[in-house]
């Protein structure tokens, strides 16, 4: 249908009718802490992948 450039002028233009162009910024900051809560939620989950690491390598040099 779309191609490149001109599918994500038409996303722009429908976002901003649906919006509203002053509502733009209250949508950014949501989706900026959705961003953050993402950043949060996966350094939590490398963190425990880490321990988990940990905790088999030292299973493994105890037998």
């Amino acid at each position: 249908m779309f191609s490149g450039f001109w599918s994500w002028v038409l996303v722009i233009i429908l976002v901003v009718v649906i919006f509203s162009a002053d509502r733009l910024p209250a949508l950014k900051k949501y989706a900026d802490e959705g961003v953050e809560a993402l950043k949060k939620g996966k350094k939590a989950v490398e963190e425990k992948i880490a321990k988990a690491k940990a905790d088999r390598q030292k299973n493994k040099e105890d037998k």
